[in-house]
C-alpha cells in the first residue's frame, strides 16, 4: 500500500474516531483530550500525520498508567484547515465532547482561531503546529501554549543560513497570509542583526490557494537577486518547485532556502527526482537524525503504525504537544486549569526529540529548526538532508 493510501486510510480512521482505545480499562475519572486537526482539504496529509501523533502517545500515556493514574479519552473534530471550522471544531470539543484541553491547530489562522475560543472558554490550548507569532505577541493569554516553532525562531535560522551561504541581495517568496509575513519579519529582523549589508531586493506574495506559481516565479527570475527565501509549505511545494524547475529557477539563482517543511520525507518522496537538488530546507523532524534512546523509541513505534521503514516527520508535532501538556499536569498533580497553566509555564519537558523548555513569558517552547540541504543519497533511492542541521531557538527567540 503506497503513503498516500495509508493516509487516506488514516484520515478516515481519524474523522472516525471519538475515544482513544484504552481508557475503559483504567481506573479513576478520565482526562479528556481534544484533538483539532485538518483531516480533509489541501493540509489533510500534515493534519492525518499530526492526527497520528497524537493518537501514538495518548496510547502510550495510557498503556503506561495514564497521567496521575487517570486514563486519558482523547477527541479528534476535523478543523479542515481554514479558521472557521477550527472555530467549530475547538467549540465541538469542549461543548460536546468535555474536552478539558485542547491540542492541535495546523495552518497560523487555525491556530489563532482556536487560541480565541481557548480564551473564551478559559480551556488550555497547546499548539502543535501553528507557527505565527501573532499567537505569542498581540494575541497572547494564559491559555495558549505553544510547542511548535513560531515564525521568528522558522525566519531566524533561515536568516542564519543565508547569511552562512553569504548572500547579499535576496528575493523572498512567501505566502500571503499571516504565515508569510511574519515570517518574513523573523527572517529580516535576525538578517539585519548578523549582516546589516544584505538586502531584500525584491518581494513576491503568491496567495494561499494559488495554483499557477508562473508570474511569481518570473518576477524572481528577472530580479539581480542572487538568493531566494521561500516559505511555500508543505505539500503547496509539489506543484511549486516542478513549476520553478521547467522554468530554471534553481539553476539560475545559486542558492535556495526553502522553510515550511519541504524538506520533510513525505515531500521529497513525494516529488522524488523532481526535489531540486542542492537547496536549504527544514524540516519539522528527520528520522535519521538524532540518534537517540527516546527518538528512536518514537521511530520504531511510527514505523510499525505506518508499516514503513522511512517515517514522515508531520506526526511529531502532535506526538510533541500531547508529552507537552502530559508533563504540565503531571506537575501540576491535578487538572485545574490554573494550576496546569502555573506548572507549564517554566516547565522543561522530555520530548521525543530532546528536552524542551516553555518560556513562562510568552508560553512559547524553546523548539529549534532541522535544516539540510537536498542531496543525492547513495544509500537510499529519494534525496535526504545532507547535511543536517539542528539551530537552537534561543538565541533566536529573545
Amino acid at each position: 500500500m503506497s503513503m498516500k493510501s495509508k493516509l487516506s486510510l488514516l484520515g478516515m480512521t481519524a474523522i472516525a474516531l471519538v475515544m482513544a482505545t484504552g481508557a475503559q480499562a483504567q481506573e479513576g475519572e478520565p482526562i479528556r483530550i481534544g484533538a483539532a486537526y485538518p483531516l480533509t482539504g489541501p493540509a489533510a496529509t500534515n493534519g492525518v500525520l499530526a492526527a497520528l501523533g497524537h493518537e501514538m502517545i495518548i496510547d502510550k500515556i495510557n498503556a503506561e498508567g495514564g497521567i496521575l493514574g487517570r486514563p486519558v479519552e482523547s477527541f479528534t473534530r476535523d478543523s479542515k484547515g481554514t479558521p472557521a471550522d477550527a472555530t467549530s471544531a475547538a467549540r465541538d470539543l469542549i461543548t460536546l465532547d468535555n474536552a478539558d484541553f485542547i491540542v492541535g491547530g495546523f495552518t497560523s489562522g487555525e491556530g489563532l482561531a482556536i487560541s480565541e475560543v481557548a480564551l473564551q472558554e478559559e480551556v488550555i490550548y497547546i499548539a502543535a503546529s501553528p507557527k505565527t507569532i501573532q499567537m505569542s505577541e498581540d494575541n497572547f493569554h494564559k491559555y495558549m501554549f505553544r510547542t511548535a516553532a513560531n515564525t521568528n525562531t522558522e525566519g531566524g535560522s533561515a536568516a542564519i543560513i543565508m547569511n552562512d551561504l553569504g548572500v547579499k541581495r535576496i528575493c523572498t517568496m512567501l505566502l500571503d497570509y499571516s504565515y508569510g509575513h511574519d515570517l518574513l519579519k523573523g527572517f529580516k529582523a535576525h538578517l539585519e542583526e548578523l549582516d546589516p549589508e544584505a538586502e531584500i531586493v525584491t518581494e513576491v506574495w503568491p496567495a494561499l490557494d494559488v495554483s499557477d506559481y508562473t508570474p511569481y516565479i518570473t518576477e524572481v527570475m528577472n530580479s539581480d537577486c542572487t538568493g531566494v527565501f521561500s516559505g511555500i509549505w508543505g505539500g503547496l511545494f509539489v506543484p511549486f518547485a516542478k513549476q520553478a524547475a521547467s522554468f530554471g529557477l534553481f539553476d539560475q539563482k545559486e542558492h535556495f532556502v526553502a522553510a515550511g517543511e519541504p524538506g520533510s520525507q513525505e515531500i521529497i518522496e513525494e516529488l522524488g527526482d523532481d526535489m531540486p537538488t542542492g537547496i536549504w530546507a527544514n524540516s519539522y523532524e528527520v528520522w535519521y537524525y538524532p540518534d537517540t534512546e527516546a527518538h528512536n523509541e518514537y521511530l520504531e513505534e511510527l514505523r510499525q503504525r505506518l508499516d514503513t521503514p522511512y517515517p514522515p516527520s508531520w506526526p511529531i508535532t502532535g506526538y510533541m504537544a500531547v508529552q507537552a501538556l502530559a508533563a504540565g499536569i503531571e506537575a501540576a498533580g491535578n487538572t485545574d486549569t490554573d494550576a496546569v497553566i502555573d506548572a507549564l509555564e517554566g516547565l522543561t519537558y522530555e520530548s521525543a526529540i530532546g528536552p524542551q523548555t516553555i518560556r513562562e513569558s510568552d508560553h512559547q517552547a524553546n523548539r529549534g529548526q532541522y535544516w539540510g540541504q537536498i542531496a543525492e543519497s547513495d544509500e537510499y533511492d529519494f534525496k535526504v538532508l545532507d547535511p543536517v542541521r539542528y539551530i537552537e531557538a534561543d538565541d533566536i527567540m529573545d
